[in-house]
């Protein structure tokens, strides 16, 4: 048995324990510690000349299996630092592909934004859209919700005494619960009022019309370019924002909420990776980059709370 053996399962047990996602971890440990028995014998320590060698030991030069196995180290070095054991921890990651670039909206921009969309006027085509489109997109942005949820939303699940909306079967076919807040409540409940005598008896929250019974994702994204249209702020992007925007924003503006605030890290990610839906936190861990991207002044918080720590860019 080597060295490294005792450690194993208290490591997968600490991620697991956080939130991770980590498939391949059991196996990469195991394949560390075969790799450390037969080569490190006499040896009580995890060193990055050990470290390099093993990850780069392999035949393959798969991007993605040097990546796991830069991650592996990390998160041992993590473990073993955490109970007091000096070992290395890599401070660089494999990048599997380059990050996707996104535009998103500053405050000013958000706020001419949910302007126009309160100026949008009828339309023959889009029947009741003056009423759909003021609601609907600030639902998304302060509950983060996909654009798909939001379409799908039926009357009967959601709560407007409590403020709550059920979100069933949503990506990786999760359901969750998410919290309107008290202003977004009540603005939900003055356009049910209204909107209840427009289109009686709706099977979903934002039917539009006796004939349609659900929004598509087609209509909602046509919606949002309505809206770019009219503030002119289709005129301030190289490369277009989108409706999915707002939910990256929503996730953005509630880390830098949780920066300002000085909140526990460890419980805001784990709170925030199931309130959006993710499959995992590595998953919202995708938002630390966009916030340290989009939001300089925060930069050297983010290299506070990620120095470390492998974090997976992947956006959901």
């Amino acid at each position: 048995m080597s060295y490294l053996k005792q450690y194993i399962e208290p490591t997968k047990k600490m991620f697991n324990h956080l939130g991770y996602r980590l498939d391949y971890l059991d196996s990469r440990l195991k394949e560390l510690d075969k790799y450390y028995d037969k080569h490190y014998q006499n040896r009580k320590e995890l060193t990055r000349e050990i470290s390099d060698e093993w990850i780069y030991s392999i035949k393959t030069k798969s991007r993605h299996v040097i990546s796991e196995r830069v991650s592996t180290i990390k998160y041992l070095g993590i473990y073993l630092n955490s109970i007091g054991i000096s070992a290395y921890i890599p401070d660089y990651s494999i990048r599997l592909g380059p990050h996707k670039v996104i535009s998103l909206f500053d405050d000013d921009q958000l706020f001419r934004f949910f302007r126009g969309a309160d100026n949008i006027k009828s339309h023959i085509r889009s029947p009741n859209r003056e009423y759909i489109i003021p609601v609907i997109f600030r639902l998304i942005y302060t509950c983060g919700l996909r654009n798909s949820e939001a379409c799908h939303i039926k009357m009967k699940d959601i709560d407007l005494k409590n403020g709550t909306i059920s979100i069933y079967h949503s990506k990786g076919n999760k359901d969750r619960m998410v919290y309107m807040s008290e202003s977004m409540k009540e603005l939900c409940i003055r356009f049910n009022d209204a909107y209840s005598g427009i289109v009686l008896n709706r099977e979903y929250f934002f039917q539009p019309s006796y004939d349609k019974a659900c929004l598509t994702k087609y209509n909602i994204d046509d919606f949002f370019d309505k809206v770019l249209e009219l503030t002119l702020l289709n005129r301030e992007f190289s490369i277009k924002p989108t409706v999915h925007g707002l939910r990256h924003l929503f996730a953005v503006n509630s880390m830098r909420k949780c920066l300002d605030e000085g909140e526990s890290f460890e419980n805001w990610i784990k709170y925030l990776s199931q309130y959006m839906g993710h499959k995992s936190v590595n998953e919202t861990m995708y938002y630390l980059h966009l916030v340290e991207m989009l939001v300089p002044e925060y930069r050297e918080k983010m290299a506070a709370i990620t120095e470390g720590i492998g974090v997976s860019y992947e956006e959901d």
